[in-house]
């Protein structure tokens, strides 16, 4: 069964992708700490309010994941936030992760674009996880 875009459901079944991710192991190898994915209002979209899901990333394998509520937002030593289009586009594989956080696209609200540059494959495979979850998406998509 599908699970919506940026909620619990989602995030634990991506946490499961990653886990599942080779490629990501192994680019991931010396990644400490946890990396939070917004996706910002767009009622057109069907987000009325703000989404946060958060992965516990430790040394090429996740932890757990999980949604958040915007008070929780201190765990995460990065934080990215998007659009639901943006998001779409980066799910879609239409947009790069880190072609979006250097194009502005994506804003990269904690943490450093130069800490995170050596993990650009991993980032980009925490996105290749991310397109491996059976999603659903709110009227408006």
């Amino acid at each position: 069964m599908a699970a919506e875009i940026f909620t619990d459901a989602w995030a634990r079944e991506w946490s499961d992708k990653i886990n599942l991710n080779a490629e990501y192991r192994k680019a991931a190898a010396r990644w400490e700490g946890a990396i939070g994915l917004v996706m910002t209002v767009d009622p057109e979209m069907g987000i009325s309010g703000e989404r946060i899901v958060v992965a516990d990333l430790w040394h090429g394998s996740s932890r757990g994941a999980k949604a958040l509520s915007t008070t929780e937002t201190d765990e995460p030593s990065y934080l990215i936030k998007g659009t639901p289009a943006v998001w779409k586009n980066v799910l879609n594989g239409d947009t790069d992760p880190i072609v979006g956080l250097m194009s502005g696209k994506l804003k990269l609200a904690r943490g450093g674009l130069f800490a995170l540059l050596p993990y650009a494959r991993a980032a980009k495979e925490l996105v290749v996880s991310a397109r491996a979850v059976d999603t659903s998406y709110p009227a408006g998509w």
